[in-house]
């Protein structure tokens, strides 16, 4: 990319990292158009292309932009010696929300990027999608259900959590709801399913 991006005003950075984000976040790469980042931003085509080169370069710069911002921030929210899964999911989430603040999308498109077909993008994007996972699993790694005695029983849990918090996130994303209403609302399903959990043999 072209270093000049940074001398823009942060102002308008900032629009265009938001404007990428959303629209690879609502298209994946391939259906993704510059012209719709376009008409979301208000940027002409010709400087996308001037700082950015291609396509494909929006996504790789913003792809790693991305997991810098979301790195950093879970770095001052998350605990990284929080043994009990529900805490350490309520940390994550708050993160996630703080993020969605300045970016809405972010969360979303990682989501999305972590299945992204095209080739060249997992190999030019997979050192910050290392990272990234890494910083999650050592997060994930101790942190446990720890009165469901049945291994499957807790993967289960897990994963109902995990979907349940990607799908109000892109729920009232959608919906342009304020942030702290999407934590509210997380929050009230991590202590359901926590108080689910305790209640199981």
């Amino acid at each position: 990319m072209n270093e000049k991006f940074f001398d823009l005003a942060r102002e308008k950075q900032d629009r265009m990292i938001n404007g990428a984000i959303e629209v690879f976040a609502k298209n994946g790469y391939k259906h993704a158009s510059t012209d719709d980042m376009v008409k979301t931003v208000g940027v002409s085509k010709g400087l996308w292309f001037h700082y950015f080169g291609s396509k494909e370069g929006i996504y790789v710069f913003v792809y790693d932009y991305c997991v810098k911002y979301m790195l950093l921030e879970l770095s001052t929210i998350v605990d990284e010696n929080e043994t009990n899964y529900f805490e350490l999911m309520r940390q994550i989430a708050k993160t996630k929300v703080k993020v969605g603040r300045s970016y809405p999308y972010l969360t979303i498109f990682l989501e999305e990027a972590a299945h992204e077909p095209e080739q060249a993008l997992a190999v030019k994007t997979a050192a910050s999608r290392q990272s990234y996972e890494e910083r999650l699993d050592a997060y994930l790694k101790h942190a446990e259900i720890d009165n469901v005695s049945d291994k499957g029983r807790r993967e289960r849990i897990k994963k109902m959590l995990e979907y349940t918090i990607s799908g109000i996130i892109r729920e009232k994303t959608a919906q342009a709801a304020e942030t702290d209403a999407i934590f509210r609302e997380i929050k009230a399903y991590i202590d359901l399913v926590r108080d689910m959990a305790l209640s199981l043999p």
